[in-house]
């Protein structure tokens, strides 16, 4: 989300943008490879952004997480950063090689297909989590009409009826895998914005952790509110009765959006 902070600086201040943790640097980071609008000279002009600043983080953190905003992540940012224009339109440019490796995929790959992540990062939270189960219900509900091909981290469980390309690129990468898809089906989670990247339009289940919709939502990509108890467990990174609405949720509302978008 960074990248669409800094194409909004390079449109309306015309500068690069620094970023750095508190005074080191940012030199390494793999959304920030290759992407014209930042820079590591700071003795150039520059747009100063310190990523470590907590007056700009839209959450406060805990075991209950406490949203700062309503708005768009992005807005957020920018709004903090007085930068009065931008766009919900996050940013990745490739290495030629890169480039070079994701094609020789693609070239494999059926013309139509959709993208699909059945495993989300859990790490930050547990309110991400969809019924692996479910997912496999709706791949094969709909596997007659479209390919499937499952991307992700290396040594995931893999649905049937996909085709399954965990661990064959990296992160960067696999944005050339969702820029020629159809469709991206997720839960809420990274690969959401970087299928924003691409422009490829995405479903995304989000549950009751997620109390404004709007910090996360892309207006081009189709939400599944799958909620019941936003009100006594949002932000909570763990609750069991995440488990109780992922169950309750019937799989074929994901269906239905699948067969009016393909």
């Amino acid at each position: 989300m960074w990248t669409a902070v800094a194409a909004a600086v390079k449109e309306e201040k015309g500068l690069l943008t620094l970023p750095t943790d508190n005074l080191t640097i940012i030199t390494d980071s793999k959304i920030f490879l290759n992407n014209p609008n930042f820079t590591t000279d700071q003795d150039s002009p520059h747009f100063h952004i310190n990523l470590s600043n907590q007056t700009l983080n839209y959450l406060e953190d805990g075991d209950r997480v406490k949203f700062k905003t309503k708005d768009h992540i992005i807005s957020n940012y920018c709004r903090h950063l007085g930068i009065k224009k931008h766009e919900l339109k996050c940013e990745i440019y490739l290495t030629d090689e890169e480039k070079e490796n994701s094609n020789k995929i693609i070239k494999s790959l059926p013309e139509k297909y959709i993208a699909i992540e059945p495993h989300s990062k859990l790490s930050w939270s547990k309110g991400r989590a969809y019924p692996f189960e479910k997912w496999q219900k709706i791949v094969d509900a709909t596997k007659n009409k479209v390919n499937f091909v499952q991307i992700g981290e290396p040594n995931k469980k893999r649905l049937n009826n996909v085709i399954y390309l965990n661990g064959e690129t990296t992160f960067r990468e696999a944005s050339n895998i969702l820029k020629e898809a159809k469709l991206f089906v997720s839960s809420e989670g990274g690969l959401v914005h970087l299928a924003n990247a691409t422009e490829t339009k995405s479903i995304v289940i989000y549950t009751s952790y997620h109390v404004y919709l709007p910090v996360f939502h892309y207006p081009e990509n189709i939400s599944i509110d799958i909620s019941l108890h936003r009100e006594e467990i949002g932000g909570y990174k763990n609750h069991h009765l995440y488990k109780n609405e992922t169950e309750k949720h019937n799989e074929n509302e994901i269906i239905e959006a699948i067969n009016k978008n393909t």
